[in-house]
């Protein structure tokens, strides 16, 4: 509390606190009883950020963020859906444990204003071992694992960088009312979809009911990015390179922040 409002001047923070028993996401004043904080919760935090902002017109709101969030922060201010003017970020650092179940190889916030930043993971082994199989393997195993698909929209609720007001995988010619699982091309247009965007923050294949390793995948996707365009989501001065013509100009601005 002192941290975001004495030291950092923010009017509002944005953090997990526990009461009766429970974690879960507050949004306190300068005065209002912290509680007892919570740092051990990989709460996604940037989903609620975006939401409450448009209700927020003045003062700055302090956000606890892990690296992910931060990184996905920087993506959503790119697209002018954050003020970054209007935002405290304050660092936190991710558990060995976090790391290890994220397979994170990005941990450590720009300031790590709380916690120690732990080493981060050397490869993410599945993404490896799909990536290692012949094209006509993997493209076997990704069929086999898209079957097992629900449609619940797990993946897109929970990701904090699928932001668009109309989504394409909703519309019935992507993803039609009968019939599970929904087909190729909702993963598919997903997983290019989000190939400038993803951060990696595990939400989407924690959403799953089916298990199906789709942080691997988005890991996989990243990895292109990097070797094809040098390009790693979340960097705050980069505008994607998904967003320009072939000679390198800017695409013309639409309104369509997508």
């Amino acid at each position: 509390m002192r941290l975001a409002f004495e030291e950092r001047g923010a009017d509002y923070l944005l953090a997990i606190k526990e009461a009766h028993g429970q974690a879960a996401p507050v949004l306190l004043r300068k005065g209002d009883d912290a509680g007892t904080m919570r740092f051990d919760v990989p709460y996604q935090m940037t989903m609620i950020l975006t939401n409450i902002s448009r209700f927020i017109k003045e003062g700055r709101i302090a956000v606890v963020a892990r690296r992910c969030d931060e990184r996905a922060i920087a993506e959503l201010v790119k697209r002018d859906l954050l003020n970054h003017d209007n935002l405290v970020v304050i660092g936190l650092a991710c558990s060995e444990e976090q790391i290890r179940e994220c397979r994170c190889t990005d941990p450590c916030p720009s300031s790590a204003d709380i916690g120690h930043c732990a080493a981060p993971a050397k490869e993410d082994q599945a993404a490896s071992s799909i990536q290692s199989m012949p094209l006509p393997d993997r493209l076997d195993y990704w069929i086999d694992q898209f079957r097992k698909c629900n449609k619940c929209f797990g993946c897109t609720l929970n990701c904090p960088v699928c932001f668009c007001d109309d989504c394409l995988l909703e519309e019935k010619t992507f993803t039609p009312e009968k019939g599970i699982p929904p087909g190729l091309a909702f993963h598919l247009i997903r997983a290019v979809h989000l190939a400038d965007k993803c951060v990696e923050c595990g939400e989407c294949e924690r959403s799953c009911p089916s298990d199906i390793p789709l942080l691997a995948l988005r890991k996989m996707v990243n990895q292109d990015m990097k070797r094809m365009f040098n390009y790693t989501s979340g960097d705050p001065e980069r505008r994607s390179p998904l967003l320009t013509t072939l000679e390198g100009d800017p695409m013309e601005d639409d309104g369509d922040a997508c």
